[in-house]
């Protein structure tokens, strides 16, 4: 008797925007809170420091740093609105068919197809909207939690380390 187990498999679709504030959280809130503090303080910290040197006329050395100071608050302010408009492909929609399993995540595109064990992941972590899943090669894959079904949610739920 032959008997047919089919897997139930799930289409990811993120559209942009939706990718953009992912990593626009992951970029301020995902490497913890030394580095979102870093990384909200530290452009506009600067930038304020380049400013007051500037303008401060009692020191004529200190104006000619004061314009360095300037251009790297101003940069490491604008940095993840830069790194959007300048990394564009990172951010294009495309299609996956994904399928969380008890064992493993089986993760398809086009004629790719990647299966992922559970442990080979560095990390789980719950975000507000989605699942961050980090291997220990660095890579990140983001599973939003509306796209997910529940017994995924408990899967990956027992998962967080």
């Amino acid at each position: 008797m032959l008997t047919l187990i089919l897997k139930k498999v799930n289409k990811l679709n993120l559209s942009k925007l939706e990718k953009i504030k992912i990593f626009l959280n992951e970029y301020y809130f995902g490497y913890g809170i030394f580095y979102s503090i870093l990384r909200i303080i530290s452009g506009p910290l600067i930038l304020i420091m380049g400013l007051n040197q500037y303008f401060d006329e009692s020191t004529k050395f200190g104006t000619n740093y004061s314009l360095i100071f300037i251009i790297f608050g101003v940069y490491f302010t604008l940095r993840p609105l830069i790194t959007v408009l300048s990394k564009n492909t990172w951010f294009k929609n495309f299609d996956l068919d994904y399928s969380i399993e008890a064992e493993k995540i089986v993760i398809q595109s086009g004629k790719s197809k990647s299966e992922l064990d559970y442990s080979d992941l560095d990390k789980v972590l719950k975000r507000k909207s989605y699942f961050a899943l980090k291997t220990k090669s660095k890579q990140g894959i983001y599973l939003p939690i509306k796209n997910l079904e529940p017994s995924e949610i408990e899967i990956l739920n027992g998962l967080k380390k």
